[in-house]
């Protein structure tokens, strides 16, 4: 198992901990939180309740410093209901005010950290210098004056001979390689506090991964019955407008044997054949779009938001999709937002529809689908929001549901891409 943080490497390998690069790490850590914890305090006072949300980003990508395993954002995507709708949302959440939390204690942390690294470098460090200077000039019979001068220091002995010098230097040593590993236990206390505060608690964690576990057995269930559905929808539609095509091609064939009028029947035939093309095209569209398979997600999405408006609904669609999305992606975006459409056209009595595609920072692809419904929005009410769960799960991705009663319905589709 791979050492990820200082704490496992004291534990696994205390004798060989200074061959590491942990107590550099834990060390550097330590003494940029001061620094951090100063620039915060005095620039935090604008914006004191979302003054914890730039603090939480510094602070995950320093915690990469003596943490190596995955620190995910605690924060659901934002919203493209302007900068007041941002600011609701960010007050809402949780992981908003244990950011602001771990600002306060950020300040008492910092002096925690300064004391940790005077008492375990900085005072070590001054007895090897003082004392190897002592000794030097001791060694060397300089002037009694420059003796007295050095003797000064508060880290320094009075003791004049070289060898009593000497020893002070390897005391120094010897605590300095002991500070090293109170610096590692200090790092590891404040990045524990650190990822319990401003990182998605592992208690979440487990329980998405839970909730992956089931939604394969959902997946694998929802495949069993879409191929039932098949099956039905070609022994149903067109399987019954092929069979009385032969039928009436029979019936033409002993007509035109006998001489008679067969007008009626081709007309007959080539309206079965013309519904059983459409059922066809119908069942295919539902396996894997034309618009999506030519054209690519952009085109498709289109071509979903001007039929959706064919039922009276306003449609504002933005879209800024990469062109060289990977396909598995775009099938599945395409159908979970083709569920979410169908659920505001079905279920919310909404009047206007929202949604916009673009790519995140982060290298993530982020769907937000808004409606001016009803709200109540749940996945335990069988809405397919289940479905658009496990869909987007299967990518990599994240779904945020925001669907008080009364309204408005803002769902958040989140998967990465490497764009």
């Amino acid at each position: 198992m791979p050492v990820d943080a200082p704490g496992n490497a004291l534990r696994r390998h205390p004798v060989r901990l200074l061959g590491t690069s942990w107590p550099w790490r834990s060390l550097v850590y330590l003494a940029s939180t001061p620094v951090v914890a100063g620039i915060w305090l005095f620039t935090s006072w604008p914006a004191l309740a979302l003054a914890g949300l730039p603090l939480g980003h510094i602070e995950r990508r320093r915690l990469r410093w003596v943490d190596r395993r995955p620190i995910p954002d605690p924060h659901v995507p934002g919203t493209s209901d302007g900068f007041g709708g941002w600011v609701r949302l960010r007050l809402s959440e949780r992981a908003t005010w244990t950011e602001l939390l771990y600002g306060v204690l950020l300040v008492p942390l910092s002096l925690f950290s300064f004391a940790v690294l005077s008492v375990a470098l900085l005072v070590p460090a001054a007895m090897i210098v003082t004392g190897t200077a002592l000794f030097v000039i001791l060694a060397l019979g300089v002037d009694p004056d420059a003796v007295t001068a050095v003797s000064d220091l508060p880290t320094a002995t009075v003791n004049e001979n070289p060898i009593a010098q000497l020893g002070s230097v390897i005391l120094g040593v010897i605590l300095l390689v002991a500070g090293l590993y109170l610096v590692t236990i200090a790092a590891e206390g404040q990045r524990y506090l650190s990822r319990l505060l401003i990182s998605e608690p592992s208690t979440q964690l487990t329980e998405r991964l839970v909730d992956v576990t089931r939604s394969r057995a959902r997946i694998r269930s929802a495949f069993d019955e879409e191929r039932r559905r098949i099956e039905r929808d070609l022994h149903d539609g067109a399987q019954q407008r092929l069979t009385s095509l032969i039928m009436t091609l029979g019936i033409m064939r002993y007509q035109l044997h006998r001489g008679n009028e067969i007008e009626p029947l081709l007309e007959q035939a080539s309206a079965d054949a013309q519904r059983a093309v459409d059922e066809l095209r119908e069942i295919v569209h539902g396996i894997y779009p034309s618009a999506l398979r030519e054209h690519g997600l952009t085109e498709a999405l289109n071509e979903l938001a001007s039929r959706s408006e064919h039922g009276g609904l306003t449609t504002h669609i933005q879209l800024t999709i990469p062109a060289d999305l990977d396909s598995d992606i775009e099938v599945g975006l395409y159908f979970a937002i083709s569920e979410l459409v169908t659920n505001v056209t079905k279920h919310s009595e909404a009047t206007t529809m929202t949604l916009n595609v673009a790519p995140t920072l982060q290298k993530t692809l982020l769907v937000i689908v808004e409606d001016n419904g009803n709200g109540g929005a749940s996945p335990e009410r069988g809405t397919g929001l289940i479905g658009v769960v496990d869909r987007i799960e299967t990518l990599g991705g994240s779904v945020h549901l925001y669907s008080p009663a009364g309204g408005p319905t803002r769902v958040s589709l989140e998967v990465p891409c490497a764009s």
